[in-house]
């Protein structure tokens, strides 16, 4: 019996690693820590984008960031309307699972996108600046 359960905690484990890893093998998108994450935004044709609430980025954000909440109904229809194609969007959420949600997202319509791994906790945790 307990044989069994480590061979099935053990397949378990590894179906997990496959779909992460399956997952990060198909992104197209580029995450960055902190560090590159700041750098990255300091070009000029990189439009930041917070994907949290209203009232999340009213909370704190990072500077010069627009907020398009990736929960909301019709994110990718306010993305068209607010985000030119030809630039990059730099996306962030409070923990890094909604952002990889909108990079994907907006990566399949078309945009080159960089995401905030760990977002605005790591972003923060790092001592970086919100306003």
């Amino acid at each position: 019996m307990k044989r069994t359960l480590i061979i099935v905690t053990i397949i378990a484990i590894a179906a997990v690693a496959l779909v992460f890893i399956y997952r990060n093998m198909n992104s197209n998108f580029t995450t960055l820590n902190a560090n590159d994450f700041e750098q990255a935004i300091t070009d000029e044709n990189t439009i930041i984008v917070d994907v949290r609430t209203a009232e999340e980025y009213s909370g704190g954000h990072i500077p010069n960031a627009i907020n398009i909440d990736v929960n909301r109904a019709g994110f990718l229809y306010e993305a068209d309307e607010r985000l030119p194609k030809d630039k990059t969007i730099a996306v962030y959420c409070h923990g890094g699972v909604r952002s990889r949600k909108a990079a994907s997202l907006l990566s399949d319509n078309g945009y080159i996108v960089i995401n905030l791994a760990g977002g605005i906790k790591e972003w923060m945790g790092a001592g970086k600046k919100t306003e």
